[in-house]
């Protein structure tokens, strides 16, 4: 039989003790008395904590199987927990060290419906535990954070608020508890920081001159291009005579034109969308000249894309921008993937022509 007292009998008993166990901090009585109930609106069959103190003596009653990684440090963090009457009968375990080594040596068993980060809070100990926590999380499990007015845990907090795995659910004073939603789980074995929402607007910061460079018309940006190299074009001239500009085209064609290579130049044609980024070369690799003409098939997307604009860069670049996208064209042939590729600094090309066509939006007509 059963003689656990229940948690509503306990819990004012922990509330009492709480600011006593240790001399590192405590929670407050309002953030126990929140994870009590926003813990007791789901069953805890396995959980987790970073730290230790009166949240252990109240998971203990609140869990089934409980881990605590935390080290006592002298501060009696883990020592006095051990020793209270108040730790509840459970499986608790204690993993002692380092959270940065102890948790990602531990194999956990099962997923979690409870984890509370409480370690160490210098920078990058925090989101290190995340890391190593977050992968575990079952759908609809609470996940706890503490402090937040630190700033190092403030930042996590800002990107917990932002991501699509968790829904901020209240604040307790410094306390923050969110739900783990159905999203699927970020994978940590693939740096997809563009899927990730936080990352979605740049710092404003460090990015302004790109994004009002991306805002700039492509005459301005044409033209500062052309400023910026200056005298290093040399004797390169290129120019796009067909298709004219806002030509209606059809899936393929071919791109004509007139140039003057410089000894080391190669002279390549790339067609993009105007509203993706990257580049794709065509024509399996640098243009075909005549004399001083040109000319290069290409491709203007495929059905999906009918009726969007495109543009035409014919670029005459140097050997490495060269050497560069003969590779890639390469590898296009051995995996069959069409990963775009990104123009050199406007400072490396010898000479660029760039014009607008609009693919139809209904298949043309073969004559």
């Amino acid at each position: 039989m059963d003689d656990t007292p229940p948690l509503d009998d306990i819990l004012p008993a922990i509330l009492e003790i709480a600011p006593g166990l240790h001399g590192a901090g405590a929670f407050s009585t309002r953030a126990l008395e929140a994870i009590a109930r926003h813990a007791r609106t789901r069953e805890i069959l396995c959980s987790a904590e970073t730290g230790s103190g009166a949240s252990t003596l109240l998971f203990s009653h609140l869990s089934r199987r409980h881990t605590v990684f935390a080290l006592d440090g002298g501060n009696g963090s883990v020592s006095h927990v051990r020793r209270s009457p108040l730790l509840g009968p459970g499986a608790i375990t204690f993993v002692e060290g380092p959270t940065h080594i102890t948790l990602p040596a531990h194999r956990f068993q099962e997923k979690l419906q409870l984890a509370l980060i409480d370690g160490p809070h210098a920078y990058p100990f925090p989101d290190l535990e995340y890391a190593y926590l977050y992968p575990h999380l079952a759908p609809g499990a609470l996940l706890i954070l503490d402090d937040i007015h630190i700033r190092t845990v403030h930042n996590l907090f800002r990107f917990l608020r932002r991501d699509a795995m968790f829904r901020l659910d209240e604040v307790v004073g410094t306390t923050a508890f969110f739900t783990r939603t159905s999203a699927p789980a970020f994978d940590p074995l693939c740096d997809g920081w563009v899927r990730q929402n936080y990352n979605l607007r740049p710092s404003l910061r460090y990015g302004w001159r790109q994004r009002l460079w991306n805002r700039a018309p492509n005459p301005v940006r044409r033209a500062w291009s052309r400023l910026k190299r200056g005298m290093t074009a040399g004797t390169a001239r290129v120019s796009i005579l067909a298709p004219a500009s806002g030509e209606l085209v059809g899936k393929a064609g071919v791109v004509r034109g007139t140039a003057t290579l410089p000894e080391d130049g190669r002279l390549w044609v790339l067609v993009h969308r105007r509203d993706l980024d990257g580049w794709w070369p065509q024509g399996g690799g640098p243009a075909l000249f005549d004399g001083d003409k040109w000319s290069a098939r290409v491709r203007y997307g495929d059905f999906a894309d009918a009726g969007s604009e495109f543009e035409i860069a014919a670029l005459i670049v140097r050997r490495p921008t060269h050497d560069l996208w003969l590779d890639w064209i390469a590898r296009l042939q051995e995996t069959d993937a069409f990963p775009p590729v990104q123009l050199p600094p406007a400072r490396f090309v010898l000479g660029e022509a760039r014009r607008t066509v609009r693919r139809s939006a209904l298949p043309r007509r073969t004559l």
